[in-house]
């Protein structure tokens, strides 16, 4: 599911799940990991703020981790 969401929006499956995390109204913050010297995680890192979820992800994900 996500990684349809992703290719929807044109990000990669980790944006999506950190502008879910982020998105919740309980969380202030998320730490994302980055290796050193690899241009490409940053890069793709900051595609985060880029994007916004519509209802229809949430409820995407929401019937996936109800499940769980």
């Amino acid at each position: 599911m996500l990684k349809k969401i992703a290719e929807q929006h044109k990000v990669s499956i980790s944006n999506v799940a950190v502008r879910y995390v982020l998105e919740q109204p309980t969380v202030a913050g998320a730490i994302v990991g980055a290796r050193l010297g690899i241009s490409e995680n940053l890069q793709d890192n900051s595609q985060v703020f880029d994007f916004s979820l519509d209802v229809e992800d949430y409820e995407q994900i929401n019937n996936v981790t109800a499940e769980s």
